[in-house]
């Protein structure tokens, strides 16, 4: 988090939970994120927060706006003294973040947002720094504030080495600063020439001897900077000043040393080239702007991205034509303070064109605290959000890999008894073809009125309809002819969702069937599973949902996988069978989707890393560590939450929520 190793404590004051209920904003989650540096505690009133909040090793409290008065409390005490508050809050207006603001809140975040687990712990790691740096900052200038008073002593009695000399260049007086820079006992030295105390090379190669002579016949001479070796090869560097008192033409020699600020200067000037060397040569874009969104500088890598649009002087704003100010990030950076990192947005070129970019933006503040600006990094995503897409089709045609056996057997029972019932009803058909010909030679015998023909072929006709039981002939011609059609019609289905499952999404949301989802992908999976998995499900009619249908196949296809491989990794060659369990539901704002096994199970060790990409416990070759990390950010994209419970041994559940309005700063999020 900071150069500290030290960890800070943040309080979070929270109404009192009942038992079994999740937390409705799940704030102690997101700031568990920030990882082993902050010590998350959380109480439940304001004395008791206020108490915590008191101590020494806080740096943050973070309050629940359903606390109701105890807010307030917690606010004014904490106001103008003590660790920053941040109010969270799930209201879908601004009303409340107004009023937190102007009873001294530092931020304000709502969980209605769709990326809260997200915004929360930047946020607060933002305040966080923001509180260490200010302690750290009072801890400096207190200590500065020390070494101006010594600093005031030693100037009001010798602000610089001093020498007061004759027309001749004689020694006068010496303040004591000269007396000890240079070694000088006025006593002995008074009267002897300044060349005697002095060095040799300051007095000849540097030019002190003729700024004495020049000064000493009236000359007005500017300060000039002069230099001297010591003997161990030290060089100094002197600020010499030198006045003629017209009254007694006595001459004023001051020597400051400002060896240490030419090397402060010249560090300086090597770290703004080693600063402006790192800016030019980001790979990414860099942008500062002015409070009005003006630019007021760019690297190299902006101007190549953006050309004429990132010069000094153009408006950020020309960027986004086709969106309102308040929907694009550097807005609420310029206006509530706030940081976003990894932010997706569009971009129009001159050209028409539209650019993807990834932006991370923060304030520029002065030393005041109040913002100056907006430092803007980005990315030019195009080439990445190819390779995400060809990653998440790599990841369906991987899925699909895994269920081809199964597939294939489920095409081969139908074909197999299709083509048996083919072969059989060619014999079938070769049979009606003889009664077919007794039967026409009937019609001939009737034609001509023998009738001793038509009682000839009329017993040969009964004869033959007996031995070949047309009856029967007839009941199974159409027996196999349905089962024919109807493994016909198995294989179009299972054709279809093949097709349906690897095919590409428009890139625009449509309206989506969970539940249609969801069983078009069982369909898939259930020809793999079906000897080792009893599933079960218990839908509710639902909503659609706003979203990308095939994309949510996927992620619904590798959590049925996992399960399935969890089962089979629990049972191996013991011939049982596990379960995996389906449920849907919603509650008027958002769908669920439940998915549980009773597989192996997750290590508690492995939980907190199986979205990471490229994380896997399956052996090299089996597996690329990709199909969670592709399925969090699906959710993600879509607003949606995906959280995991698990037990070694008892199985594994996950549970999908998924809003039902469509929100636009979504639709350009990643998947991969």
């Amino acid at each position: 988090m900071n150069d500290s190793n030290a960890s800070v404590r943040v309080v979070v004051a929270q109404p009192q939970i009942r038992f079994g209920e999740p937390d409705p904003l799940d704030t102690v989650k997101a700031l568990q994120r920030l990882g082993g540096e902050v010590d998350v505690e959380q109480v439940r009133t304001a004395s008791h927060c206020i108490a915590l909040a008191s101590e020494e090793d806080t740096a943050l409290v973070v309050v629940d706006y359903a606390l109701g008065e105890d807010v307030f409390q917690v606010l004014e005490k904490f106001r103008n003294a003590g660790p920053p508050v941040v109010v969270v809050h799930s209201e879908h207006s601004d009303r409340v973040a107004l009023e937190m603001f102007r009873q001294g809140a530092v931020d304000c975040v709502a969980a209605a947002r769709g990326d809260y687990q997200d915004v929360l712990p930047a946020v607060a790691l933002e305040h966080i720094n923001r509180w260490r740096a200010q302690k750290e900052k009072g801890v400096v200038e207190e200590r500065i504030r020390s070494l101006e008073r010594l600093n005031d002593a030693i100037v009001n009695e010798i602000p610089a080495a001093l020498a007061v000399l004759n027309s001749q260049g004689q020694i006068i007086s010496l303040n004591p600063e000269f007396s000890r820079v240079w070694n000088a006992d006025v006593d002995v030295v008074a009267g002897k020439p300044i060349s005697e105390v002095l060095p040799h090379d300051l007095m000849g190669e540097a030019g002190l001897a003729e700024l004495l002579e020049k000064t000493a016949k009236g000359e007005s001479l500017s300060a000039k900077t002069m230099r001297t070796t010591d003997e161990d090869g030290t060089q100094h560097s002197f600020d010499v000043r030198a006045r003629l008192f017209a009254e007694d033409g006595h001459i004023l020699l001051s020597l400051s040393d400002v060896s240490e600020r030419e090397n402060l200067m010249k560090r300086i000037g090597e770290l703004q080239a080693y600063n402006t060397n790192i800016i030019q040569g980001m790979n990414s874009a860099l942008v500062v702007t002015d409070t009005e969104g003006r630019i007021t500088s760019g690297n190299r890598m902006a101007e190549h991205i953006l050309g004429d649009m990132a010069s000094t002087g153009r408006s950020i704003w020309e960027w986004f034509p086709d969106l309102e100010r308040e929907q694009v990030v550097v807005s609420r950076t310029l206006d509530e303070g706030l940081s976003f990192r990894g932010a997706e947005v569009q971009i129009q070129l001159p050209d028409g064109r539209h650019l993807e970019i990834g932006i991370s933006c923060a304030p520029l503040l002065k030393d005041e605290g109040i913002s100056d600006g907006v430092v803007a990094i980005f990315q030019d995503l195009t080439e990445i959000k190819a390779l995400q897409r060809q990653v998440l089709q790599k990841e369906k045609m991987a899925s699909i890999g895994h269920l081809a056996a199964g597939v294939a057997h489920e095409i081969n029972n139908p074909m197999g008894f299709i083509h048996a019932n083919l072969f059989q009803m060619d014999e079938y058909l070769t049979d009606i073809r003889k009664l077919w010909t007794k039967v026409e030679e009937l019609q001939e015998g009737i034609g001509t009125g023998n009738m001793e023909r038509i009682d000839e072929v009329s017993r040969s006709l009964q004869s033959m309809s007996q031995e070949l039981d047309h009856e029967f002939l007839l009941t199974d011609f159409g027996k196999a002819l349905q089962e024919s059609l109807e493994g016909s019609e198995r294989i179009r289905h299972i054709v279809r969702d093949l097709r349906d499952f690897s095919h590409q999404d428009t890139g625009e949301r449509v309206p989506s069937n969970i539940n249609q989802c969801l069983d078009t992908t069982v369909n898939l999976v259930w020809s793999m599973m079906k000897h080792s998995v009893v599933l079960r499900k218990e839908y509710s009619d639902l909503p659609e949902v706003q979203g990308y249908p095939m994309q949510l196949k996927q992620v619904f296809m590798n959590l049925l996988v996992n399960a399935y491989q969890a089962i089979r990794e629990k049972l191996g060659d013991s011939g049982d069978t596990g379960e995996i369990f389906l449920c849907t539901s919603h509650n008027g704002s958002e769908v669920r989707v439940t998915i549980r096994d009773s597989g192996v199970g997750i290590p508690q060790a492995n939980l907190d890393r199986i979205f990471d990409p490229f994380f896997t416990t399956k052996e090299v070759g089996e597996g690329t560590g990709l199909g969670l990390s592709t399925t969090f950010n699906i959710i993600r994209r879509h607003g949606g939450t995906i959280k995991v419970h698990s037990q070694a041994g008892k199985g594994t559940t996950f549970e999908i929520s998924l809003p039902l309005e469509d929100d636009p700063k979504l639709r350009d999020l990643p998947t991969g």
